[in-house]
């Protein structure tokens, strides 16, 4: 069974849909995979092991904590897949921080730290988990510690406060009001990064790690500017600090800051051109992203996503009164 939970907000611009379920254990044993896998797809595929699926049994929850998601799942292995390609097509770049805990006495045991743009692959992936999912430009100051996907034993007291917190948040998530949740999103970022920053970093990857903070602290300023006609880069060297010769070097291994800025740009759009209340008028959806020439932005679009944004609109009509049911619907807001 799919659900969708709803909590008052304090204001008319509140989200009201911040709470998403899965529980398989009820429901027929022909069905249960296939609705576990609806869960997380499209954003993370699901496969079945090669035993079978046949009466998978799981049970997750997700929890909106303003600008992060709470997770908490407990299933039979499966095997989860994304490709890198794909944080092109969906705008998702979130980092994921996640703990296993014990299946006897549910003790934490182990971190594992990943990101969405980096993809990821991971095969009979089971047992009792509970994490984060954050928005990086929120939190940039965590780029070192997100470079590389990598496991972690809980050795370091930082890793061991962070074992003994996370779930006792996970666990009450659907206890927090509307009203508490500001606190405790901010009460949270401040665990991640006291936390996250103490974590044992490798000295190889240091460089890559300044680099990370670098092209983070200036995504985030690109975000803030997405509508802006002046947004360049000699307009992001001169609001970052960092030299003209230092942003090209940072930006070079993932296409470039001008490549960077377009993806941005069309990302947020395409994320506009999906919401049920946005306006339905593509090109003031392209020029609220910086695209003022309306051949311009379909060019672009096409290009990027294989599709034109009216195409995207046109496709979001039937669905209108009808909320995503997972991941991919918890993860779609800013």
């Amino acid at each position: 069974m799919l659900s969708v939970s709803s909590v008052p907000g304090p204001g008319p611009s509140a989200d009201p849909a911040i709470s998403f379920s899965v529980d398989t254990r009820n429901l027929p044993a022909a069905v249960r995979f296939d609705v576990w896998r609806a869960f997380w797809e499209p954003v993370v595929h699901v496969a079945a092991p090669r035993s079978g699926a046949d009466g998978f049994c799981g049970h997750a929850g997700l929890r909106r904590l303003g600008r992060h998601v709470l997770l908490k799942c407990q299933s039979d292995a499966a095997d989860y897949r994304r490709a890198r390609s794909e944080g092109l097509r969906d705008g998702l770049d979130h980092w994921l921080l996640a703990l296993r805990l014990g299946e006897a006495d549910g003790q934490p045991e182990e971190l594992l730290l990943g990101s969405l743009s980096l993809g990821f692959g991971v095969r009979k992936l089971g047992g009792n988990w509970c994490g984060v999912l954050i928005q990086p430009e929120h939190l940039p100051q965590l780029a070192p510690v997100f470079a590389t996907m990598r496991s972690m034993p809980l050795r370091s007291p930082a890793a061991r406060m962070l074992g003994g917190m996370l779930p006792r948040m996970a666990a009450s998530a659907n206890e927090i009001s509307a009203e508490d949740a500001p606190r405790l999103e901010a009460a949270l970022s401040s665990m991640l990064t006291a936390c996250l920053m103490g974590l044992e970093m490798r000295p190889a990857t240091t460089r890559q790690q300044l680099e990370a903070v670098r092209r983070a602290r200036v995504i985030a300023l690109v975000d803030a500017a997405l509508g802006d006609v002046e947004l360049s880069p000699a307009l992001l060297v001169k609001r970052s600090g960092i030299s003209r010769s230092e942003l090209y070097r940072c930006f070079a291994p993932i296409g470039g800051i001008a490549r960077v800025i377009q993806q941005r740009r069309l990302r947020q759009a395409y994320r506009e051109l999906v919401r049920v209340d946005a306006p339905p008028s593509v090109s003031s959806i392209g020029e609220a992203v910086g695209f003022y020439d309306p051949s311009s932005f379909t060019r672009a679009f096409r290009r990027e996503f294989g599709c034109t944004p009216s195409e995207v609109l046109a496709r979001r009509a039937p669905q209108a009164g009808r909320a995503a049911p997972g991941l991919a619907a918890a993860l779609s807001f800013r």
